[in-house]
């Protein structure tokens, strides 16, 4: 106390000196950042746009954005405690105060924010090149794009702005509205992004912010859910095949291909890896409190609580044994379980609490050891894959295949990734129809689980929600409501409520 009173005393002097003084009350505007005074070297872009990293990065790395996604086939959990949000959506009855879903929808509309912002002012940073001026506002039109096409395949009718005006009486816009920007946005990433980064910005090989070719891969997947519902613009699939396949032609260009094994993608070991085509890094050495950089998606949240995890989600029992054996399901499920993280006390799924297989997606980081299963910490540096080249593969073969014909090209691409998950080339000769729910099923067991490629959204633009949980094992959680794939009933997620207090429109 003898130290801190006379220091608390000097303040106090300090502040009742300066307030006699008629120049305290006077503001000086050159030490408070605006957009008018803030972009304008590129240092200034740099910062701009390292921003939108730490943004996107908050939305996928928790399981809780991710919720909105349990309404597919592949993921449950227990009813109970706090995994009764992410329950709401997996059994259907969902409502607004969902705590859950906010976690992507306040990320994405920050990003959107702070890309808006970028976008309407790098023009003004007149002391950096045409370069990092186009390279800043490449990055912000794909992250931008990028928001908004989670967001509306997410909520449907959402708010749409392009600048940073407050209205709370802005009206939700149609997804024909939507979709227009993301393709505009997309198609200006496009020209303006480079093929490759450096410095930092390239790690290992691999570049960290989206290049010319995420801008490509993301448009035709853009292309492909326009495709189908609930624009339904058929014609979006001959553009949806040119854009992959651009990607696949040019992979050299940005570094792009499978990995030989399927495992490695989600090894400790595979955090920097030539198949993702834009992803979020983690880095848990950080130093100081960054929630942004650590990756809450490892290990614990889907290590079974047999464990010591979290039980956040696991395998729908029906989805997994439909999953084709192989290497991919080996990877993609844990198979042996310690109880109480004894080896000697090793049992299958079967023998687990909940009595389901686990993801093992993300399991592998520096906080696991795999002797015993024990997690030694709740955060992880793991990479969250966005795009991945298999995506793009599988993209080109299903449009191409509902633009024309499955041709020759079409199997090629669908091949190469069932031949990497250890599988025999499709069946030749199938119809259109056939060939495409053959396409839907392998994105199912190739991005089963939570991966931002999900398996949720292949169900709403096909239209088959609610033919896929038709097929529900009788030990899972019923389901309160039956989805409607006439009327598309519980296809979208409800409009957080705090946001429908602001403003009544929504």
């Amino acid at each position: 106390m003898k130290l801190i009173k006379p220091y608390i005393t000097a303040c106090l002097l300090l502040l009742l000196t300066a307030s006699c003084s008629k120049d305290f009350l006077k503001e000086d505007p050159r030490s408070n950042l605006t957009p008018d005074n803030f972009y304008k070297t590129s240092n200034d872009l740099n910062m701009a746009a390292i921003g939108l990293y730490t943004q996107v990065n908050g939305a996928f790395n928790q399981s809780a954005g991710f919720s909105t996604l349990w309404g597919g086939d592949d993921m449950t959990v227990a009813r109970a405690g706090n995994k009764i949000s992410y329950s709401d959506f997996d059994t259907y009855q969902a409502n607004s105060s969902n705590d859950r879903m906010t976690n992507w929808w306040s990320y994405f509309y920050a990003t959107i924010k702070s890309s808006n912002s970028l976008i309407n002012n790098y023009q003004n940073a007149t002391e950096a090149s045409e370069d990092d001026r186009n390279h800043a506002a490449g990055q912000a039109y794909f992250f931008r794009a990028l928001s908004y096409f989670f967001l509306t395949r997410t909520w449907g009718e959402v708010p749409l702005t392009t600048d940073n005006t407050v209205d709370y009486n802005r009206s939700k816009s149609q997804p024909a509205e939507i979709y227009a920007l993301i393709v505009a946005d997309l198609q200006k990433a496009e020209a303006m992004l480079p093929d490759a980064w450096d410095g930092t910005k390239r790690q290992s090989g691999v570049d960290i912010p989206p290049t010319r070719g995420s801008a490509k891969a993301l448009l035709a997947n853009v292309y492909l859910t326009m495709a189908g519902w609930p624009l339904k613009q058929t014609d979006k699939y001959v553009l949806a095949a040119a854009k992959a396949k651009e990607v696949i032609d040019n992979k050299a260009t940005w570094g792009y291909d499978l990995t030989t094994n399927y495992a490695d993608l989600w090894k400790r070991g595979g955090k920097f890896n030539h198949e993702t085509v834009f992803g979020c890094y983690y880095n848990v050495n950080v130093s100081g409190w960054a929630w942004e950089n650590y990756n809450m998606l490892t290990p614990n949240a889907y290590a079974p609580d047999d464990e010591g995890g979290w039980g956040d989600g696991y395998g729908e029992i029906n989805f997994y044994k439909k999953f084709p054996p192989g290497p991919r399901k080996e990877a993609t499920y844990q198979s042996v379980y310690y109880i109480n993280n004894d080896p000697n006390d090793a049992v299958d799924w079967t023998k687990t609490l909940h009595k389901h297989p686990y993801f093992f997606k993300f399991r592998d980081d520096d906080a696991f050891n795999p002797v015993n299963h024990v997690n030694n910490n709740w955060i992880g540096s793991h990479t969250v894959p966005v795009i991945r080249y298999a995506e793009v593969l599988l993209t080109y073969a299903e449009a191409k295949a509902m633009s024309a014909s499955p041709d020759a090209t079409a199997y090629a691409a669908i091949n190469q990734v069932r031949n990497r998950s250890g599988i025999a080339n499709l069946v030749a000769g199938l119809s259109q129809a056939a060939f495409r729910d053959s396409v839907i099923a392998e994105r199912g067991w190739e991005f089963a689980g939570a991966e931002p490629a999900a398996r949720w959204y292949d169900l709403i633009r096909t239209e088959t929600v609610a033919k896929a949980n038709s097929d529900r094992d009788a030990s899972e959680e019923a389901l309160k409501n039956i989805p409607n794939d006439a009327s598309h009933t519980f296809y979208w997620a409800p409009i957080p409520v705090g946001d429908k207090q602001l403003n009544p429109n929504l």
